[in-house]
């Protein structure tokens, strides 16, 4: 009995024995492991820093840009320097206020380029309104003529183009912020083209004109009209109104610059044969006001002596009149 013991309790010995041994042997592989994994815990650390300040130098240089593309819309006045030489390039100018300025592939394609090939830029006009919001707003008119030198003296230079080739007619709108200056909404360099002959300022009855017209409660547009013109017994005159406000009565986004009704103001038709008048048609645009509204519009149309009235309503989903 007592042998049994002492070899049961010698068994023990021996397992607790073992037990000791294999603890030890873990307590001194954590041991020789800590170094290590202390090491690669370091790694993560300083690898983590480098990602966040390299995220935070991206977010640092979209903010920069966004700063930068919000300077390149905002001006500190609308004189012709600070306005044209930023929205042309830095250009040249010369004594009457002009920009002279170096067109590219594109601006060759739709400008009338000089003799001296360059394109020649006035500020035509600044005309302001009052937003829907309240806001200061400017339109500013530019136009883009044509210098040719004269077709017998070649030491004359003049302004010409076409029979009707008119006047290409930049627009430039722009809003008063709070620190009175003034952030741009929409720019475009050659919009459309009045007149003829290069020209819609001729004091003839082919000459153009532009304002600006009311045509909601607080809600203002653009009105290009075309002088009479034309050729082989038709001549006509014309009347286009264009959204300037960069917001719809309603608040939301408008299509800015789009048109949202034109008419012929005037036609009339004479026969190559006979060289009589055979149709002659006058209208006129009658704006109806409503309050904190669009305005209706009656147009009334004379032809050959007969008149009729249209009635037109503005539709925002349209983003113009529409006929009733």
């Amino acid at each position: 009995m007592g042998n049994n013991n002492q070899i049961t309790n010698k068994k023990v010995m021996e397992n607790k024995g073992k037990i000791i041994i294999n603890q030890s042997s873990n307590k001194k592989f954590r041991n020789d492991a800590y170094p290590t994994v202390l090491l690669l815990f370091i790694l993560c650390i300083i690898n983590l820093t480098a990602c966040y300040q390299n995220s935070d130098n991206v977010v640092k240089q979209q903010l920069d840009s966004v700063v930068i593309e919000q300077d390149e819309a905002v001006f500190s006045s609308l004189d012709y320097q600070t306005l044209l030489g930023k929205l042309f390039d830095n250009p040249d100018f010369d004594t009457n206020e002009t920009a002279i300025w170096e067109p590219n592939y594109y601006d060759r394609m739709t400008f009338p380029v000089s003799y001296d090939g360059k394109c020649y830029t006035n500020i035509d006009t600044i005309m302001y309104f009052i937003d829907r919001g309240n806001r200061n707003c400017a339109c500013v008119i530019l136009t883009t003529y044509k210098y040719g030198r004269d077709y017998f003296d070649s030491t004359k230079i003049e302004i010409g183009d076409c029979h009707f080739c008119g006047v290409p007619i930049g627009i430039v709108l722009l809003s008063e912020n709070k620190e009175k200056k003034w952030e741009l909404y929409r720019f475009e360099k050659a919009f459309t083209s009045l007149g003829y002959f290069g020209e819609y300022k001729t004091n003839k009855v082919d000459a153009g004109e532009i304002q600006l017209k009311e045509i909601g409660d607080k809600w203002t547009c653009l009105s290009l009209t075309q002088g009479i013109g034309g050729n082989m017994g038709e001549f006509m005159s014309y009347e286009n109104l264009y959204s300037i406000e960069q917001y719809q009565l309603g608040g939301f986004p408008n299509s800015t610059l789009s048109c949202i009704f034109s008419y012929t103001s005037y036609y009339e038709y004479t026969s190559m044969i006979d060289e009589k008048i055979k149709t002659v048609e006058h209208s006129t645009m009658k704006i109806l006001e409503k309050e904190a509204n669009y305005y209706d519009i009656d147009l009334i149309v004379t032809k050959n002596g007969k008149t009729k009235t249209e009635h037109y309503k503005y539709a925002d989903e349209y983003n113009g009149y529409i006929k009733k």
